[in-house]
């Protein structure tokens, strides 16, 4: 009713926004704010009554208190509502192995979301947004970009909270004209006399009319004067605040103190069981059963009945289904707040262990083990109630690990706050903190707390332990030389003649040979991994054997022997059971078996393990390194962007983003385009980890590449000499994203006099085939590099011979057109214009660009060609479109899903959405319902 007078202004925006989402076909995101009882919930229900009007598909719901530790329970509640639920039964029944694969489980979700949104534009209305949990956040702000170009308005409604939902969810939106915030402020006088003649029909008498003055405009206290109740004579002005609980983000509740005075009054005239009722329901929650009610006061639940009845005619309590809510979390908070502290914590204890009886999961009582604990300091409590409250809390994360653990570490690190410095379950506490942050991928928070559980240390064993754990992070933030130097403090004082220390001892030795095996003696942690493996074997330890043979792949792929690491990367992963790890797809990609890559790469990203998802941006940096040395250069830069979006969406994974803009650098390069190159190149270097050393040669070769690419020659020198410096000093002798870059480093050094830095880059080429023999991508390379440097046009055509068995396109055209400018030097015309015309048609077959070849042969195109180039694709239109755009346009503008064009294509569905934006910004539309239309014309004409 009155909660929607003088919202006329918010009414209109928000119907604005639903009719351009509609118009539009593409997502947007309303945001309603405002302080408690202001009318954000009415408004709401006001606009989901203006979207059904409109056709809108619409699913609403909203976060609950007592719910925010449960993963994507707010979400859920809001897709899984009414009898024509947005998230089908099917749909819905598929995320339940998907939890602890985040980037999956959001995936499906987009797919299932774009099922009635192909039919219709949906309006997914979220309330109380402030107590969404960690999950539903985050499902929301990655579906507003996934379904970015579908015609789906987002509406959350929560209470002030300065970085709370609602600003990182307007932060995440597509784009900036996607977001419409709105605040409401208190009612205006006009407002506020208009609701009183419509509940009234008449004016208010004087006094009444100084109570609605007081009421400075709230509409909760104006309806509530308007419904009857009157505040105490005590002259207090009916808008001053008070302090409520804590909420989420550190934002504190203002309570109306008027409200709190009247429903403290109501209290007052009730009998003492209603009063009981509402005072255990409150510490339950805004909404409660009556059963944990009835078990929390140990009583019948009839004998509830009478009670409840009382309350619902005193306006405090109503029905929800089959629950009991309190009128208005405000209403809630009043009777709340109203309970001694020492009575909230004793209520909260209470409730803990009756939901505990009641077969309730830890989670679920979360807030109420936190709740005993607000009002009172740990010190004060008593050793068994810490060692209760903390073992609960470590339950509790047990359960939330699988999907949130983030949110999970959070709960063991306030649990490890409890117990004291002397408890016996300190050390085990802070390790299961440990690993949970180090799953939710928080390395840097890992690393940090793994240091502080060391200071704390006070046996090796348990330090040995803490080291174990604190591998993983150190390593992931590239400090080995830190790791390596105190597992080595650690071994000398932790013995390895018991049974207890020995498998501690082994495991450390494991991990020393793996830190060891990306420093400059990766010859040493070869021979001390394979002693471990020895000892790990005899004695049946598997999680020793495994670390050392992925110490032997890491070593033999610094060292440039990709078979060894091959070896070495299957024998961990048999050990293991799980998906290929990334040194196993490196291995095969050095080796040129890429359909083998490509198939150990799609497995992984589809199996059932629990760590398969934090896998996910490596892998999609090895795809995209194995399309671009393939010459599949649409589908690299589809990779390259992905992994660019997991950045943004995972701030976990922005690990990756130099390694992304470097690929992408060197796609735009091949294809002419030195400024966009540049760009990529700063933006990788913005994203520089400090210890990646790989990182930094890789950038500086890119860096050569696009120097030369623009007929810099003395830069690229420069840039090429920074990287083969880097190798020398840090024993590099593998291969990395650079390594096809040898032939390029000796044309560019011999043109600008550097013969020294050719000779160099030739003879580590040489080494690098000598050490992968048979493998024509490797052995192609080093003759090229070979002839280049002493102009041996034989030995070039034999570089081009080899190269030609492989599968390496772009490696073969550049030899070509270098074959070319050698015969033309030689004066051999008739064979120089023959080698060029095959190596335009090579570097024309994956999209690239003469600059990439020596100038030399570029120079022959003047001469008259026997077979015609194509004319260059334009820049927009159907035209524009590459062959895997237009394959992907045409299944998507028939009505298919990313998922679906994905399984019909071949590949992921990610790849599938990056050439979908890309299919966009060319024909210049912004939605599928677009994109339909243009595919219908070109049908039917």
């Amino acid at each position: 009713m009155g909660g929607l007078h003088g919202r006329q202004r918010e009414l209109r925006e928000a119907a604005a926004l639903l009719d351009r989402t509609r118009r539009s076909g593409r997502t947007s995101l309303l945001t309603v704010e405002g302080v408690p009882g202001i009318g954000k919930s009415a408004l709401l229900h006001a606009v989901t009554g203006l979207a059904c009007e409109r056709g809108f598909t619409v699913g609403a719901g909203g976060g609950e208190e007592s719910s925010r530790m449960l993963p994507l329970a707010a979400l859920l509640s809001v897709l899984r509502a009414g009898p024509e639920p947005l998230l089908s039964e099917a749909a819905f029944a598929e995320l339940g192995e998907l939890y602890d694969r985040q980037p999956w489980l959001v995936e499906r979700l987009a797919d299932a979301l774009a099922v009635p949104a192909a039919r219709g534009p949906l309006l997914v209305a979220v309330d109380d947004a402030q107590w969404m949990d960690q999950l539903s956040v985050f499902a929301v702000r990655v579906l507003l970009k996934r379904l970015a170009h579908q015609p789906v308005c987002w509406v959350l409604a929560a209470r002030p909270d300065v970085d709370g939902p609602l600003d990182r969810l307007a932060a995440a939106a597509p784009h900036p004209d996607a977001v419409h915030r709105l605040v409401l402020r208190p009612l205006d006088d006009e407002a506020v006399r208009t609701l009183v003649r419509d509940e009234l029909g008449a004016d208010p008498d004087p006094a009444l009319r100084d109570l609605l003055d007081r009421a400075a405009g709230h509409p909760l206290l104006v309806s509530s004067l308007l419904g009857g109740w009157r505040p105490a004579p005590d002259g207090t002005d009916a808008a001053e605040g008070t302090e409520g609980p804590d909420e989420p983000g550190g934002a504190v509740a203002r309570l109306p103190r008027q409200l709190v005075l009247a429903v403290r009054r109501q209290l007052e005239s009730l009998p003492p069981a209603s009063v009981d009722l509402l005072r255990t329901g409150a510490v339950l929650g805004n909404r409660f059963d009556l059963a944990d009610v009835a078990a929390l006061r140990r009583e019948p639940a009839t004998h509830l009945l009478t009670p409840l009845e009382d309350a619902e005619r005193a306006g405090l309590l109503r029905q929800h289904g089959a629950r009991v809510a309190f009128r208005h979390d405000l209403v809630r908070e009043a009777v709340y707040q109203g309970l001694p502290p020492a009575a909230r914590a004793a209520l909260h204890r209470d409730a803990v262990g009756t939901m505990l009886r009641r077969g309730r999961p830890a989670a679920h009582v979360v807030p109420h083990v936190l709740g005993g604990l607000t009002d009172t300091a740990p010190e004060d409590l008593g050793p068994t109630e810490r060692r209760r409250a903390a073992g609960l809390l470590r339950t509790a994360a047990a359960e939330l690990t699988r999907a949130t653990p983030v949110a999970a570490s959070e709960l063991l690190t306030h649990a490890l706050r409890l117990l004291p410095a002397d408890s016996p379950d300190r050390l085990d506490t802070g390790l299961e903190a440990l690993e949970a942050a180090t799953a939710g991928l928080q390395v840097e928070a890992a690393a940090e707390l793994g240091l502080a559980l060391l200071a704390e240390a006070t046996t090796p064993l348990g330090a040995g332990r803490v080291w174990l754990r604190l591998a993983g992070p150190l390593r992931a933030l590239h400090r080995d030389g830190e790791l390596r130097e105190g597992v080595v403090r650690t071994l000398a004082d932790l013995t390895d003649d018991d049974p207890v220390s020995a498998p501690v001892h082994l495991r450390l030795r494991a991990v020393h040979a793996l830190a060891a095996s990306r420093g400059p003696g990766s010859a040493a942690a070869t021979a001390a991994a394979r002693s471990v493996l020895a000892d790990a074997e005899r004695l049946g330890d598997q999680d020793a054997a495994e670390t050392a043979l992925l110490a032997l792949a890491e070593s033999a792929a610094r060292q440039g022997r990709h078979r060894d690491a091959l070896e070495a990367a299957r024998r961990a992963r048999l050990r293991h059971g799980g998906p290929a790890r990334s040194a196993e797809v490196a291995a095969l990609t050095g080796l040129e078996r890429y359909d083998e890559a490509r198939a150990l790469l799609a497995e992984a990203s589809e199996v059932h393990r629990s760590d398969a998802w934090r896998t996910l941006p490596e892998h999609v940096w090895r795809r995209s390194l194995l399309e671009l040395f393939a010459g599949r250069t649409d589908l690299a830069r589809a990779e390259a962007e992905y992994l660019l979006q997991l950045g943004e969406d995972y701030e976990e994974f922005a690990l990756y983003r130099a390694e992304a803009h470097c690929v992408l650098a060197r796609v735009v390069g091949t294809r002419g385009d030195t400024a966009a190159g540049r760009r990529h190149v700063e933006a990788a270097r913005c994203g520089l980890a400090p210890g990646d050393v790989q990182q930094h040669l890789t950038l500086h070769v890119v860096d050569g590449r696009l120097a030369e690419g623009a007929g810099h020659d003395d830069a690229a020198v420069v840039a090429f000499t920074r990287a083969l410096r880097l190798r020398r000093e840090h024993g590099l002798l593998g291969a990395g994203p650079d390594y096809d870059s040898a032939p390029q480093i000796v044309r560019v050094a011999l043109r600008a006099g550097a013969r020294e830095l050719a000779e160099e880059a030739a003879a580590g080429a040489a080494g690098y085939a000598e050490r992968n023999p048979g493998v024509p991508g490797i052995q192609g390379i080093a003759l090229h590099a070979r002839a280049l440097l002493t102009a041996d046009v034989e030995g070039l055509t034999e570089a081009v011979r080899v190269l030609a068995t492989g599968p390496r396109v772009p490696v073969h055209s550049v030899a070509a057109g270098d074959l070319a400018a050698l015969l033309a030097a030689a004066h051999r015309r008739p064979e120089a214009l023959e080698a060029w015309r095959r190596a335009s048609e090579a570097l024309e077959s994956w999209g690239a660009s003469t600059v990439i070849v020596d100038p030399r042969a570029v120079a022959l195109r003047d001469e008259p060609q026997p077979a015609r180039r194509e004319a260059p694709r334009p820049p927009d239109g159907w035209d524009a479109l590459t062959a895997a755009e237009r394959r992907v346009a045409e299944r998507v503008g028939r009505g298919g899903t990313n998922r679906s064009v994905a399984a019909q294509l071949g590949v992921s569905p990610h790849t599938v959405s990056t050439h979908l934006r890309s299919v966009f910004a060319k024909l210049g539309i912004n939605s599928r319902v677009q994109l339909a239309h243009v595919v219908a014309a070109r049908s039917a004409g």
